[in-house]
């Protein structure tokens, strides 16, 4: 949709210093479609002991222009980082404004069912592919890929830390409602519950079968569930998810007496982390990557 849930890729568009190319290959899921794998690799690739997954957020741009490299020169630990493009983005894709700006093949795969589908099976088959080797799992989602990240390492044992940035807590219906008003939200919500299945009828940039299939899973259960070292990164003028949403999982986690999860609201700072010309993200990214590094991610 757009401005809101945006695809936190897009920030470096005009990136200020040379990043780390991708290299990039076909990956065939087991039901015959295909997508792209980026790659790279910092340190040694025969010795580096970390492995670091991350997929897309709500839009259709390609993960090698930006997002992965700025995750691999931001985070700067030897690693093997690898990005997974939802179905149907084309190589060196850039999205402008929300998916309907996408192919309607993407539209049309573009739903929670398929990309939890998709993350597991590509996450399995790469440690599949060298069992035993790796000290540290570690996922990274950005904006909506914050809760698709939460989610798998819920649903999955060897994840060893999750890092987010510009997601929190509560669901889609819940952080539209603050920032739309709750009567706006509701009344587009009934439209969309007439027509669930539709690709064709738009709200806010997306179709409606996207809508009716996103609109109120809380990821706050999700990190509620796990034990592994979580660290969200967020923004303390994000007008696409309220600040208030990622407050929520910490205090929600405090209340349950977890200590696992970590918080930092950088002031003035929007959706991307960045606030009056200052990128947090640069900031955030080296202090989370440090945290693995050291064993101590908090």
């Amino acid at each position: 949709m757009k401005g809101i849930f945006g695809v936190l890729l897009t920030i470096m568009l005009c990136p200020v210093m040379a990043q780390t190319p991708a290299s990039g290959k076909a990956f065939r899921f087991s039901d015959g479609g295909t997508s792209t794998v980026y790659e790279i690799v910092r340190g040694d690739p025969a010795a580096v002991d970390t492995l670091v997954f991350t997929y897309g957020g709500s839009g259709c741009t390609d993960l090698a222009r930006y997002w992965l490299p700025t995750l691999a020169d931001g985070m700067a630990i030897p690693a093997r980082f690898m990005a997974l493009n939802k179905r149907h983005v084309s190589p060196g894709q850039a999205q402008r404004g929300g998916s309907d700006t996408c192919s309607r093949a993407f539209r049309a795969w573009n739903l929670p069912r398929h990309w939890m589908a998709d993350y597991m099976e590509f996450v399995s088959r790469t440690l599949a592919a060298e069992p035993g080797r790796w000290k540290n799992v570690v996922l990274v989602g950005g904006s909506e890929g914050g809760a698709l990240a939460a989610r798998v390492a819920r649903a999955r044992s060897d994840i060893t830390h999750l890092i987010v940035v510009g997601d929190g807590g509560w669901s889609m219906r819940d952080n539209l409602s603050s920032l739309m008003g709750a009567d706006v939200v509701e009344a587009a919500w009934k439209d969309i519950a007439r027509h669930p299945d539709s690709a064709e009828a738009l709200w806010r940039g997306h179709p409606y079968r996207y809508w009716f299939d996103t609109f109120d899973h809380a990821p706050l259960v999700d990190y509620l569930a796990l034990g592994i070292p979580v660290i969200i990164g967020f923004g303390e003028r994000d007008s696409s998810v309220p600040a208030a949403s990622a407050h929520e999982v910490l205090r929600a986690a405090r209340a349950a007496g977890k200590q696992n999860i970590g918080l930092v609201v950088y002031p003035g700072a929007d959706h991307s982390l960045q606030a009056e010309g200052h990128d947090h993200l640069r900031e955030f990214l080296p202090g989370a990557g440090q945290g693995i590094a050291s064993g101590r991610l908090d």
